[in-house]
């Protein structure tokens, strides 16, 4: 996770990295990461959030805007 200068001011680069994730599962990660910075939510909102195991307690998804896919990484042969 960084902060750098974007083209139109600041913006928030963040790398997400797992084996599988589930739909809208990153952005709803941003949308809660954002109500933290914003200062809406403590971080132990998020601690909170993530016990109750309900994506519903978790923050907004964020739009889709901004948010990309740079890879995909597979063994050589994912079929094997």
């Amino acid at each position: 996770m960084g902060l750098v200068e974007g083209l139109s001011g600041p913006e928030i680069q963040l790398r997400l990295r797992a084996r599988s994730f589930l739909h809208n599962q990153v952005r709803s990660i941003v949308g809660t990461l954002e109500r933290v910075g914003a200062g809406r939510w403590a971080p132990e909102d998020v601690k909170t959030a993530l016990e109750a195991r309900n994506r519903a307690a978790c923050g907004p998804v964020s739009p889709p805007d901004g948010l990309y896919l740079q890879n995909v990484r597979y063994k050589s042969d994912p079929f094997a």
